[in-house]
């Protein structure tokens, strides 16, 4: 079978058993979204286990500084300087760190760091009630240190899986 004919299949059938869990028994404890931009991010990357072990350390890396930010526009000099001025200085601050994290040999993948920080906002700023202290600093599932940092963690696993299987159901059989 061709290796896209084969990575169709696999991805049809994850891609299936991640929505039945992200819809009935998982929901809430990871995003299927961010699980499948993630994954297509690590396959990007090269798609070997080491660009999936840096897609979680760099993704969790992109959430964390999200994250912070987050809470230092929530909790910084909005009132003062207007909200879109505060926010603009702070995402961009921590944007810039996000890529200087790079010189860190534990940090190598931008890509993958941005894309945990992009998703951890779409998270926050498209679900009504996350954007705020209670969540940000609670315990619970809502916490996008935890929910975004799972998905990576399912997108990771994902990936390997999906591109381990497509290779073996695509090699010819033996003679």
């Amino acid at each position: 079978m061709k290796f896209v004919n084969s990575l169709g299949l696999v991805l049809g059938v994850i891609g299936g058993l991640l929505a039945y869990l992200a819809l009935g028994p998982a929901h809430g404890v990871f995003f299927i979204w961010a699980t499948f931009i993630a994954t297509a991010t690590g396959v990007a990357l090269g798609g070997t286990k080491e660009t999936f072990k840096n897609l979680v350390v760099c993704g969790i890396l992109g959430v964390v500084l999200a994250w912070a930010a987050s809470l230092i526009v929530l909790n910084g000099f909005a009132a003062q300087l207007t909200l879109p001025v505060w926010g603009g200085i702070v995402v961009g601050a921590t944007t810039a760190l996000l890529a200087l994290a790079a010189n860190l040999p534990f940090f190598p993948a931008i890509p993958a760091t941005v894309v945990g920080y992009a998703s951890t906002f779409a998270y926050l700023l498209s679900t009504p009630g996350k954007l705020d202290n209670k969540v940000l600093l609670g315990f619970g599932i809502d916490n996008p240190l935890f929910v975004m940092s799972i998905s990576f963690l399912v997108a990771a696993a994902f990936g390997i899986v999906s591109l381990n299987l497509a290779g073996k159901l695509s090699k010819p059989a033996a003679a």
